[in-house]
């Protein structure tokens, strides 16, 4: 698999490691649904790659993501499609963690500064995570009167526990690497300079094993963690175009806008 470069995502490789990078640094790595078209035909092109071993994805500038570009939500929102091609639009995230999942080879997510939800799920779809000690993850889609979606719900909650989890996603409050090293969603903390070089030295752990064995190994634990996650997730797209409609989403969005506290009723 050769290099390739897009205004958006930028795919290169170093001998058997490839490098997904996410670069929109001026607009803090925000993901569009473009973005997320582009990182999925990426990624399915790891499937016929007998080369690479190891995938890092990693973001240019001082934050990884700030999640869902909310410019671009509310551009395809004037629009207003018809409901069909706007489920379809909204699974995109869904089919994405799952190709990212299922990559052959080992992934790894280099987080540094913030990531926030949409990105966190990405993150959370890798075999591993590391960050940099300055990082702070959160999910915020509850700040949107949004329920996390993209099928994401069920890899936090295998990696931190269910009252973690719950911590985590129902309050959208940002934690910091040092506690989400604790608590299993980070595997491992780098000073921020180091963080891409740290990533590799992880990589190189297994790019020296037996490639195989490791995609094998890798396949039975995902499929053995994972076995319910569908069957349960699967209405998390309605869900959220539900509550996308809701009084309490446009006040949100309202409140953000205008940087003051929301009035939520519920409704």
């Amino acid at each position: 698999m050769g290099n390739s470069n897009t205004d958006e995502v930028t795919l290169k490789h170093d001998g058997d490691i490839g490098f997904v990078c996410f670069n929109r640094p001026e607009r803090n790595n925000t993901l569009k649904l473009s973005t997320l078209q582009t990182l999925g035909e990426i990624v399915g092109g790891f499937t016929d790659d007998i080369e690479t071993k190891v995938v890092i994805f990693h973001a240019k500038g001082k934050n990884f993501s700030f999640g869902a570009d909310i410019h671009d939500i509310q551009k395809q929102a004037a629009k207003r499609p018809p409901l069909i091609l706007r489920r379809r639009q909204m699974a995109l995230g869904a089919e994405l963690l799952k190709s990212i999942q299922n990559i052959p080879q080992v992934t790894i997510c280099a987080v540094q500064g913030t990531a926030v939800g949409g990105a966190v799920a990405i993150a959370s779809a890798c075999d591993f995570r590391i960050a940099s000690m300055d990082s702070k993850i959160s999910y915020g889609e509850v700040k949107l009167g949004m329920p996390l979606m993209w099928q994401a719900l069920p890899l936090c909650v295998q990696l931190v526990g269910a009252a973690r989890a719950k911590k985590m996603i129902m309050s959208g409050r940002a934690e910091k690497a040092e506690t989400l090293l604790h608590w299993g969603f980070i595997d491992e903390i780098s000073a921020p300079d180091n963080l891409l070089d740290n990533a590799v030295e992880m990589a190189r752990t297994y790019t020296s094993l037996p490639p195989a064995a490791v995609q094998a190994i890798k396949k039975s634990i995902n499929a053995y963690s994972g076995a319910l996650d569908h069957a349960i997730m699967h209405m998390d797209t309605d869900q959220f175009l539900l509550l996308q409609n809701s009084e309490d989403a446009k006040e949100a969005f309202m409140a953000i806008t205008e940087k003051r506290p929301g009035n939520f009723t519920g409704n």
